[in-house]
């Protein structure tokens, strides 16, 4: 595998960041830190911008996660590197995680074939404990810790920038399969996420995730899942059975489980209407 860059988005980070960054900085090339924030933080930005391997880049507010990306990706190709780790701000990479991925890559029969490799996400949930084999094929890893093939980027288009968060990684990577790309988890290079307020619930007979996530991300997810829908549900009917499941799975675990249960069912419904009417981008009152 050819030298790798990488790309961080922030937005509105604390201090945490720095750290996450030192572990794994040291195995890429280059590392475009693509701030959302709208108001930065001067501390941090000082302090990152004295490593001569990043590149800060002031992305004047928040364009969304897909703008940030795809900045990143573009400044990477302009440079002619290959591929591209794809970092969250609060995710922070284990020892060897790089170098294992990259065996992923050197063990493929036809490496050109592959557009993304993911790493195994640990968190309270999902401990390295469940890791049963060392590679499998993936449907929609989540963006961070992945590397992705920039040769792929260039022939299947960017990230779809009107989703803006949320759905953004789940859209590329069904776009990648369509294409014929390989998706893979490197199970044994392990990533260490931070899943926030992520709780787990015995409701019934089922076991339920909430998220509890802003209402403006649950408009994003309900909106967003709609355009995921629509372009794709006939092609994986798999996962289209899975978000059709959370339209009412949701619903319910915002009553049972969430705060700000009347402001999230509200933006649940704006989020769908707004699918329905076409209106996608940055949310506006």
């Amino acid at each position: 595998m050819s030298p790798i860059a990488g790309v961080v988005v922030l937005y509105n980070p604390n201090e945490a960041v720095i750290d996450n960054i030192q572990s794994y900085i040291q195995d890429i090339e280059i590392l475009f830190v693509v701030d959302n924030s709208e108001i930065k933080n001067v501390s941090i930005t000082e302090t990152l911008c004295k490593n001569p391997k990043i590149q800060y880049i002031d992305n004047k507010g928040n364009q969304g996660i897909a703008h940030a990306l795809n900045v990143g990706a573009k400044k990477a190709i302009e440079l002619g590197y290959k591929w591209l780790l794809t970092m969250d701000q609060d995710s922070r990479a284990s020892e060897n995680m790089i170098a294992i991925m990259k065996q992923c890559y050197n063990n493929h029969t036809n490496p050109k074939q592959i557009g993304i490799i993911s790493p195994y996400h640990s968190n309270k949930f999902y401990p390295i404990s469940q890791i049963s084999e060392d590679y499998s094929t993936a449907i929609s890893p989540m963006t961070s810790g992945n590397l992705l093939s920039l040769d792929a980027f260039v022939e299947i288009g960017p990230f779809e920038e009107k989703l803006f968060i949320d759905h953004v990684d789940t859209e590329y990577s069904l776009r990648l399969k369509k294409s014929g790309f390989e998706l893979w988890y490197a199970n044994r290079a392990i990533l260490y996420h931070n899943v926030g307020e992520l709780g787990l619930h015995r409701f019934l007979w089922k076991t339920l995730f909430s998220t509890n996530h802003s209402p403006i991300r649950k408009y994003y997810v309900f909106r967003n899942a709609g355009y995921i829908l629509e372009k794709h549900c006939d092609t994986f009917p798999y996962l289209a059975k899975k978000i059709k499941d959370r339209y009412w799975i949701d619903p319910i675990v915002v009553v049972l489980y969430e705060k700000q249960k009347f402001a999230k069912l509200k933006m649940m419904l704006r989020g769908y209407l707004d699918y329905k009417r076409g209106i996608f981008g940055k949310y506006h009152d």
